[in-house]
């Protein structure tokens, strides 16, 4: 019998509070199944609770990574693979910090960046620490209404056929599942600092999760964005996302420095397949990115940029002695001591060209996403206190922040992301655009 007029669960919390990342994962820890992840009407993934199958049991919540009640120590995620570690308010625990590429010119080419953490997930794979991946890999849009999804695989070829980065929301439900019902199936998962987290809570409360996802590597995040981003662009460049064929975020072809990648879309015309190529700081791309259109909510109060609970997490090296260098450079952050060994045994072998860094190099290249997203969420949470007393403070000293500085750097921002929204589900895509010009 149920205690509760109203199930107690992430829709009825995490959801009503507007802070659901869309990873997935309660859906995946739920005991009777009763959570769905799909698209909301902002092309955002949300969990749809079944309340009357929903027993309020709580798991749901517990793994969420809103939830800042049950927070991670070090010692619960690392264990004995930490004990060497270093400490950094921006960076969180770290082993080392690396600087470089992967060797293989075409490899490095083709990848986001300087290719490293798609070599080091190779590395995993080929070495036999591991038996398959965990990446982000196409999905036929026209069946599944999406361009990106999670998916396995469990060769090279397929890591490098899935590489490069994709600006767009995936969800790990049911991945999850599979791995934390299989036995004996060691698996190196990719997710993003938020996922990341959801992960290793969920580990905690599965055995067989925790001993088949033994290691996690994290692309660093300063925002993410809904689906809308890429249906958007597509659309006002007069492309239906139905005739998409190929979407690369990251190409380097043509480009004159490193920050100045292509969004490059193959698609079906009227008269055979084309290609549209856009500039990220020559078009509307990058625009709408910096002007945080289409961001989700929760992207405002995430204080994890460096994917704090990853094994190791990779980021561009945004320093002017690298970002002439159009092949890209990367940075690797490690916290676990066997993939710290692995890449320095790559480097030895020739495999990877890389070089120690500060961590104040590595904040300095990212500077502007640390920046939004360890003292300016302290503007935001407070904003957010003056409408709800009980809103989490993430352990930010938000009272720092006086009301007038909170408002000055937050308010355009976060009213992009809103009007942004709103504008796209109303098919407004002139108006989205005359907001984008206006560059609040």
């Amino acid at each position: 019998m149920k205690t509760f007029s109203k199930p107690i669960n992430v829709q009825t919390t995490v959801v009503a509070h507007n802070l659901c990342c869309g990873c997935g994962v309660c859906a995946a820890i739920c005991p009777v199944e009763c959570i769905e992840i799909r698209f909301d009407e902002n092309l955002e993934y949300k969990p749809f609770v079944d309340s009357d199958a929903c027993t309020s049991c709580g798991l749901c919540i517990r793994v969420c990574p809103s939830n800042q009640k049950t927070s991670l120590s070090v010692g619960e995620t690392f264990r004995e693979n930490h004990l060497n570690a270093k400490e950094n308010d921006f960076l969180g625990l770290f082993l080392n910090c690396y600087v470089g590429y992967v060797t293989r010119l075409e490899d490095r080419f083709a990848s986001a960046s300087g290719g490293l953490l798609t070599a080091v997930l190779e590395e995993l794979l080929t070495q036999n620490f591991v038996d398959a991946a965990v990446v982000v890999g196409n999905s036929p849009y026209e069946s599944t209404g999406k361009f990106f999804e999670v998916t396995l695989v469990n060769s090279v070829e397929d890591i490098r056929r899935n590489r490069g980065s994709k600006y767009y929301p995936v969800e790990y439900s049911q991945v999850i599942k599979k791995i934390g019902s299989e036995r004996s199936r060691r698996y190196a998962m990719v997710a993003l600092p938020c996922a990341t987290l959801a992960i290793r809570k969920a580990q905690l409360l599965n055995a067989k999760l925790r001993e088949n996802v033994p290691y996690i590597l994290s692309p660093v995040c300063g925002h993410g964005v809904s689906a809308a981003y890429t249906e958007y662009l597509l659309r006002i460049n007069a492309i239906d996302p139905s005739s998409v064929i190929e979407i690369n975020y990251r190409d380097k072809k043509g480009i004159s420095n490193a920050n100045d990648y292509n969004f490059v879309v193959r698609y079906r015309g009227a008269d055979g397949v084309k290609v549209r190529r856009l500039g990220f700081l020559s078009s509307d791309v990058g625009k709408v990115w910096c002007n945080y259109l289409f961001t989700p909510n929760k992207c405002f109060y995430c204080t994890d940029f460096a994917g704090e609970f990853s094994d190791a997490s990779f980021a561009d090296a945004w320093l002017p002695e690298y970002i002439k260098d159009v092949n890209g450079t990367s940075i690797a952050i490690t916290r676990n001591a066997e993939i710290d060994q692995l890449i320095k045994k790559m480097t030895d072998e020739g495999k990877l060209h890389l070089s120690l860094i500060t961590p104040e190099k590595v904040i300095k290249a990212q500077w502007s996403a640390l920046q939004f997203k360890k003292e300016r969420i302290k503007g935001r949470i407070r904003l957010r206190k003056v409408f709800d007393g009980n809103f989490p403070d993430y352990e930010i000293n938000w009272q720092s922040v006086s009301m007038v500085e909170a408002i000055r750097k937050n308010w355009k921002i976060m009213l992009n992301a809103r009007l942004s929204k709103f504008l796209y589900r109303k098919r407004s895509l002139k108006l989205v655009t005359y907001l984008n010009a206006m560059g609040l």
